[in-house]
């Protein structure tokens, strides 16, 4: 049905109208059931039932069907599956950094039944679990040596890495 109903033409008048243009097209030939009576199991399921089989049965993802609690919490557990799987320590310091602004933004957002009861995804720890799965071969470059106390390191104060020193004059 991509058309829009016109005004002053009733309902009823205006989809038996979409059927048999339908029909007269073709587009009902050939289907699977045509012809045959439909299953009483069918005829017994309300809406739910039928679209939860149906589903099942396509192996549809219907994960956008959830609430937004049950689809964060989904979102979460899969997100916590794949880190291992992840290329680089940036996609999976990004793919958590962006998982956790969403949860955010859902705490932020009126709380819906059910509400949202996760903790944020540690991104360390994350980290710590994609390192343990991809372990330094020797193709691969050593990471780089931490800078000594004068260079910005982490010997030195939190404000001397923010302010840039001056340099005395002479």
């Amino acid at each position: 049905m991509s058309q829009r109903k016109p005004p002053g033409v009733s309902r009823e008048t205006w989809v038996d109208r979409q059927v048999r243009e339908a029909a007269e097209r073709g587009a009902f030939e050939g289907l699977s059931g045509a012809g045959k009576p439909l299953d009483d199991a069918v005829l017994g399921q309300s809406a739910g039932e039928w679209a939860v089989e149906w589903a099942r049965r396509e192996g549809a993802d219907m994960t956008a069907a959830l609430p937004p609690a049950l689809a964060l919490r989904r979102e979460r557990e899969e997100l916590v599956a794949a880190v291992p799987g992840q290329p680089t320590e940036a996609a999976v310091r990004a793919a958590v950094e962006l998982f956790n602004t969403r949860l955010d933004a859902a705490y932020r957002r009126p709380q819906e039944v059910p509400p949202v009861a996760l903790a944020f995804v540690d991104v360390d720890r994350q980290l710590a679990r994609w390192r343990e799965a991809h372990p330094l071969g020797p193709e691969e470059p050593e990471a780089p040596a931490a800078a000594g106390p004068g260079r910005g390191g982490p010997g030195r104060p939190w404000w001397s890495r923010v302010r840039p020193r001056r340099r005395p004059r002479r």
